[in-house]
């Protein structure tokens, strides 16, 4: 199996990302940037625990504000598909891009929250989200 090297991230508001409202985020965080998945159990009537759904958690962070591989593009904050107010936006489909000889990793329609985080000491662009979802396969897959 293949070790995943992220590129870069892709988000849009289809699937296949070419709507409106996104593009590729360079300069990606690869520390604090990959999606976890988390099983939410619940005891069954003999004292079983089964997963009964899953969350998908989003953070990455990028020092780039705009799309673009020389950050020249549209700005990320102000992208369809992130709310940096509190509103709601069109819900995003995110593609954590692999290298040439590594994979992809996609993730269902989320709600994308964004903001700029000066903590690293350096400006950084922050998106987030929580998907909940009853089938891992839904929240997250790879290509």
């Amino acid at each position: 199996m293949a070790k995943f090297i992220l590129d870069k991230v892709t988000i849009g508001s289809t699937a296949n990302f070419d709507g409106t409202g996104g593009g590729d985020i360079h300069a990606v965080v690869v520390e604090a940037s990959l999606p976890t998945i988390e099983p939410n159990t619940v005891v069954v009537d003999d004292g079983q625990t089964i997963n009964e759904s899953y969350t998908v958690n989003i953070e990455m962070r990028t020092k780039h504000q705009n799309f673009g591989a020389t950050d020249a593009g549209d700005p990320i904050l102000t992208s369809a598909v992130v709310s940096n107010d509190g509103t709601l936006h069109t819900k995003a489909y995110i593609r954590f891009d692999g290298t040439s000889n590594s994979f992809n990793i996609d993730t269902g329609q989320i709600y994308l929250n964004g903001y700029e985080d000066y903590s690293n000491g350096r400006r950084e662009t922050v998106l987030t989200g929580t998907l909940e979802v009853i089938s891992a396969a839904s929240g997250l897959t790879s290509s």
